[in-house]
């Protein structure tokens, strides 16, 4: 079936003029990217730079509101930053179909500010509060994060001291009992993520300090140990699943000629081998009541795609026919494509309907000088979700592909994953600022601050 080009002519929610306020809405998703990377590499005051240019554009955004509130506490704002999150209620919506997990998420941050503030007795209550809500939306590298530092806020959760005469400086103390509170922590963060390293260090840490045999041939191999592969999938391509609970599902697969030059480095093929496996793999997962629909990008601009097929046109056989043999094809026409696909769908306003892109690039079309963020803003009026897996690195020369991404998600409540080829999976882009706060203890040691009759008291430095 060929694009119906004409479509696009009439159809109001295509056809947006490039306008100064589309412009700022990339500039802000940028911006927003290059404070998540600056926060990775613990450059804070610069990451804060970047968050306040995003926030401030578009301050109605709850992830940039979150993003923000945790940067200012790493440069000694944190009080700014629980004043963001405390208002950070009227920008939840009640139909947002991520209400929940956002809700977890700004819980868990709310502690992590008061920790990086020095008050790991206010960051309890949150933390526990995260963990019960994330208990009942599953994720558990994300349960693995918050027991991790559910167990570092209750070992800090400590009186302090400086003595004079003693060279460790100022410093808390913690009893044994406290010890083995936070160890109970530490354990449930490593049973929900054995491959969490800080959480693995942390607990080993307390056992041996606790006179425990501490297992240390094991905790080497896990902490070096990334997700196995399987054939051509990697470990965790169940994740993608979670993408896929809609009545209508339509694949919008890249086969631009770099999805095949390019490989999966830990994986050994190519990112359209990588592609067309992680479909198939999806498909088979699939239940039989969901309706499929096929489209390519591919070609170039204003060319007809190889595949565009209607959701509901395909059977499960045709459906996998048509994965295994496509064929790569020319570059990356990523909106004109966007923008003719809700064709595909049915006219059904009570189904569920949702664009599954798999790419690796950027727009490379004019698309009668549309902006993606614009066109993604008006697409959420029709409630079509997209969601994306793009096996390109998140790394600062690829800001302008992620800034597209995260419009499309964003407005239209989708998400992200990336494939991570140091870990050899697909992890959450969404999700990276949550994995940043790992906090690990710096070494303990034993000390007789209250006095030779006490025993087991040790002193963690500030």
């Amino acid at each position: 079936m060929a694009i119906k080009y004409s479509v696009l002519l009439i159809f109001p929610l295509m056809l947006l003029l490039l306008s100064p306020e589309s412009n700022r809405q990339k500039a802000a998703f940028r911006a927003h990217y290059k404070g998540m990377l600056l926060y990775s590499e613990a450059q804070y005051d610069r990451a804060v730079r970047q968050f306040e240019k995003a926030h401030n554009i578009i301050p109605e955004n709850y992830n940039f509101t979150l993003s923000l509130a945790l940067g200012l506490s790493r440069v000694d704002r944190a009080d700014e930053g629980l004043s963001l999150l405390q208002k950070s209620d009227i920008l939840l919506s009640s139909d947002d179909p991520d209400g929940a997990q956002k809700l977890a998420t700004r819980s868990f941050l709310k502690g992590m500010v008061l920790l990086y503030a020095d008050r790991a007795g206010g960051a309890l209550q949150p933390l526990e509060e995260s963990i019960e809500l994330q208990q009942k939306l599953g994720d558990a590298k994300r349960l693995s994060i918050y027991y991790n530092a559910l167990g570092y806020a209750t070992m800090l959760n400590q009186g302090g001291s400086d003595h004079g005469s003693d060279t460790l400086g100022w410093h808390y103390h913690v009893h044994r009992r406290d010890l083995i509170r936070s160890l109970k922590f530490f354990d449930q963060a490593v049973k929900y993520d054995t491959k969490n390293a800080t959480a693995l260090y942390n607990y080993f840490l307390v056992r041996d300090t606790l006179g425990m045999e501490g297992l240390k041939d094991y905790y080497a191999q896990q902490d070096s140990a990334g997700p196995e592969p399987v054939g051509e999938l990697p470990g965790n391509t169940d994740r993608t699943l979670e993408f896929t609970n809609y009545e209508e599902l339509l694949f919008l697969l890249d086969l631009s000629g770099s999805m095949v030059m390019e490989k999966v480095p830990c994986m050994g093929a190519t990112r359209f081998d990588v592609m067309k496996q992680t479909a198939l793999f999806i498909l088979d997962s699939l239940p039989e009541t969901t309706q499929l629909g096929l489209g390519s990008i591919d070609g170039d601009c204003w060319t007809e795609p190889k595949a565009w097929d209607a959701v509901g046109a395909l059977s499960r056989y045709d459906m996998r026919y048509r994965l295994r043999f496509l064929v790569p094809n020319g570059t990356t026409p990523l909106l004109e494509r966007l923008q003719a696909s809700p064709e595909l769908f049915s006219t059904d306003n009570q189904t569920r309907k949702s664009i599954f892109l798999i790419s690796d690039g950027a727009n490379v079309c004019n698309a009668n000088g549309d902006d993606i963020c614009d066109w993604a803003a008006q697409l959420s009026q029709r409630k079509i979700t997209i969601n994306i897996l793009t096996f390109l690195d998140a790394t600062e020369s690829n800001t302008n592909a992620f800034a597209e991404y995260a419009c499309l998600a964003d407005n239209t409540g989708g998400d992200i994953l990336y494939m991570d080829n140091y870990r050899c999976g697909y992890e959450y882009f969404g999700a990276s600022m949550v994995e940043q706060c790992l906090p690990r203890i710096p070494n303990l040691r034993k000390v007789t601050c209250w006095g030779s009759a006490h025993q087991n008291l040790w002193a963690v430095e500030r």
